[in-house]
């Protein structure tokens, strides 16, 4: 299984490559307050991270992820549900 810091990193990639963010990105990191993520760039980071890992976030709508840490998270969450762990092939 991936650990924790690899999964941040692609999260920090993803926010840097898709999403323009050009600040300091830290683990407790919050994605609307501190990195100026709207709902646009929260979708795009979303669906990055859904086709990079090949998994489903499906986030809770009452409890959004919040921070770095949160998505972090959620995607190593996912990944332990996940039957295509690991696979990044065609």
């Amino acid at each position: 299984m991936l650990s924790e810091t690899d999964i941040e990193a692609a999260v920090v990639d993803a926010l840097r490559k898709h999403c323009g963010v050009e600040k300091q990105v830290r683990a407790d990191s919050r994605l609307a307050e501190d990195l100026g993520l709207d709902s646009v760039g929260l979708l795009t980071l979303a669906v990055e991270v859904e086709n990079f890992y090949r998994i489903k976030l499906g986030e809770d709508p009452e409890h959004p992820p919040r921070t770095v840490a949160d998505i972090t998270a959620l995607v190593k969450q996912r990944l332990g549900e996940s039957p295509l762990e690991g696979r990044h092939d065609g």
